[in-house]
């Protein structure tokens, strides 16, 4: 009945509803002219007055109407902000183009309040978790179509999938990698590189394995890739091998039986086709990694070829081994650093079936139960917690879910002592001890808190928080080698990165709960957690680029690390929150632009990320220009390392000036 009252009122029927309150004659115009002499002509034909003294003027309704534009300008900025992220999400950067205007009448009456409405998405969050908990499908042109799923930590990895190919203006020509092209090999290699990782029917194993030998580099030069992936490879992902093992165990007893140096080489050979799989699969890291070379060079994929042709020669899934993980893992760090953005794919596949193979050879349990001791039992824990480790890596940077299951897992992680008797060599395996016990008691339960469909209460991130700040790396002593102090620059890298992803999804959580006033929110320390690590990140991989350019821009991990740093700052920068957060967020994102220009002229994956840096950068400039100075930003495009990187004997500072209200 009532609706239909308000149908007439709005034709000009019947009188309006207030006219009809106060019992005065209405002309039945809308409005009608007694509501416009009145000054509240905005709620004729069907709006009234509230009750009380003074009604009849318009001074009692302000307050009425004022909510009703809080609510459409909080309503506003939250549409604003949902687009903003689906434009982000679909065109791989930020839109530039102003949203279109909203042309509706309003709310009505009945309206919810600013309060309610945020009541309204605390009840969403405890009911469906953080925003954005699908993931990201996509669905590449061509066909067949090829769909790769990117989960809710993979925002970063989304956006360089969809990122178009892009050279800067100084960017060389080598930065470009070629496909690998077998073609040139013997029939039988192909062959088997072809059928990877299955071994090829009706073959005589021997013969091929003989042929591939035959593809040894000399000597001196095997020697030296060999010294190539064993120095750099602690601490630009982390140590798989030992120096012990490949240098002084298995290159001089192939090399050996190669020369026929080795008696009666009729013999059985004291080594398998995935030994030497795992041998050239080091040649071709220290090929990619040799300086002397360019970026994604020919001879590393030249022995990629051959390593991949000689895991095949031996049945992967049913003759699996230690050996056999460790080729794997490493294959997985080669494809993931090969330049071939296409090969991140594999990347991820071959450290899923080292990861399968690892849970079926009983790595996840303690080698103690089967009574295996000394160095094989170190051997089993350092293998087992490495790929542990990278998986759970895995797991964040892409959003997949993990292969290995926490719950499963009975290993203990190897002590100092073990690391101290058993690693002859000086660098420990992995990051060492203090890294085995940072993921087994904290990355384990992130990747957990993380990739649930429901993520537990806020108390618990912030109880995971404490106990990984609790984690100090340790600092090696002056005089260590370069390989040693890299790592703990790693060390505190990853435990910032693992503090952003914790953070992450809440730090959103809050930018979209509260468009005005972020900090009002609940999850105000993830916003300053959130940009404190990624300040940090940004600083630290300056001080590796400064130190080792043309080393580190090789390394894939460190950019999308890097990255997803960078994107952190650029959405602080682009909300204007620098009136209270120190160091100033554009400022860092010029940084981080500068940064990324630079690396991008050896990197391909710095190169993929450059553009929307840019894109985020001028979308900051536009929304904060309020906040950007202009004789405190450096220009974008200089050449050579900023001096906030620089510190008094050339080495880079930290980052500096967090004097904001932080968690610690």
């Amino acid at each position: 009945m009532s609706s239909n009252k308000e149908r007439k009122r709005a034709r000009g029927e019947v009188a309006c509803a207030e006219c009809r309150r106060l019992k005065i004659r209405c002309d039945k115009q809308v409005p009608c002219s007694s509501c416009v002499g009145r000054g509240c002509d905005v709620l004729c034909p069907n709006g009234t007055m509230p009750q009380g003294n003074g009604s009849r003027f318009v001074s009692v309704a302000e307050d009425v109407l004022r909510r009703k534009i809080s609510t459409m300008e909080e309503r506003m900025h939250l549409l604003e902000d949902a687009l903003a992220i689906i434009q982000l999400d679909s065109e791989g950067s930020a839109s530039l183009e102003p949203l279109p205007p909203i042309n509706e009448e309003g709310p009505s009456e009945g309206a919810r309040t600013p309060e309610v409405v945020q009541d309204s998405m605390r009840d969403d969050f405890n009911k469906y978790g953080l925003f954005g908990v699908l993931g990201s499908l996509h669905l590449h042109d061509g066909p067949p179509s090829d769909p790769a799923f990117t989960g809710t930590s993979g925002d970063s990895e989304s956006l360089l999938l969809q990122a178009k190919a892009f050279l800067v203006e100084s960017a060389s020509p080598a930065n470009h990698a070629e496909e690998i092209d077998p073609s040139y090999f013997p029939s039988e290699i192909q062959r088997c590189y072809q059928t990877f990782p299955f071994t090829p029917s009706g073959i005589s194993t021997e013969p091929i394995q003989d042929l591939i030998e035959s593809y040894l580099p000399s000597s001196p030069r095997s020697t030296k890739l060999c010294e190539i992936a064993l120095q750099t490879l602690p601490w630009i992902v982390f140590n798989i091998v030992s120096r012990e093992h490949i240098l002084n165990e298995l290159l001089p007893t192939v090399y050996e039986r190669a020369r026929g140096q080795t008696p009666a080489r009729w013999q059985p050979k004291p080594y398998g086709p995935h030994d030497i799989a795992l041998l050239f699969i080091v040649f071709a890291i220290g090929a990619s990694l040799d300086l002397s070379l360019p970026p994604y060079n020919a001879e590393g994929r030249h022995y990629y070829v051959l390593s991949r042709a000689a895991l095949c020669l031996q049945p992967v899934f049913a003759q699996c081994s230690i050996v056999t993980i460790k080729t794997l893992n490493l294959m997985s760090i080669y494809n993931g650093m090969c330049g071939i953005e296409s090969k991140l794919e594999d990347s991820h596949s071959l450290l899923k079936l080292a990861t399968q193979l690892a849970l079926k050879i009983g790595l996840h349990k303690d080698p103690s139960v089967w009574g295996i001791i000394g160095g094989d039992a170190y051997e089993r824990r350092t293998c087992f917690w490495n790929i542990s480790n990278a998986a759970m890596w895995q797991s964040l940077i892409t959003g997949h879910p993990p292969v290995i299951i926490p719950s499963w897992i009975d290993c203990l992680t190897p002590t100092e002592e073990e690391e101290n008797k058993y690693q002859l060599d000086g660098v420990p395996l992995g990051f060492g001890t203090w890294y085995f016990s940072f993921v087994s008691e904290c990355l384990i339960p992130v990747v957990e808190v993380i990739q649930v469909v429901h993520p537990p209460s806020y108390d618990v991130v912030l109880a995971l928080d404490g106990k990984i700040r609790e984690f100090l790396p340790p600092q090696p002593p002056s005089g260590e080698s370069v390989a040693e102090q890299t790592q703990a620059i790693m060390r505190s890298q990853i435990r910032e990165f693992t503090l952003l992803l914790l953070h992450r999804g809440f730090f959103a959580q809050a930018l979209a709960d509260y468009p005005q006033d972020p900090f009002a929110s609940p999850y105000q320390q993830s916003i300053l957690t959130a940009y404190q690590s990624a300040t940090k990140i940004l600083h630290m991989t300056g001080k590796q680029f400064s130190n080792w350019s043309a080393l580190s821009a090789r390394v894939w991990r460190l950019w999308s690390l890097a990255f997803s740093a960078a994107i952190t700052i650029g959405i602080v920068a682009i909300k204007r929150l620098s009136a209270k957060l120190e160091p100033e967020p554009i400022g860092q994102l010029d940084l981080a632009c500068t940064l990324f220009r630079e690396a991008a002229r050896a990197s391909a994956r710095a190169q993929k990320a450059l553009p929307i840096l840019l894109r985020l950068r001028q979308e900051a400039m536009t929304t904060g220009s309020k906040f950007a100075v202009a004789d405190q930003i450096p220009y974008v495009g200089t050449v050579g390392v900023p001096p906030e990187w620089q510190g008094p004997s050339g080495e880079t500072s930290s980052a500096q000036g967090f004097r904001h209200r932080g968690p610690g």
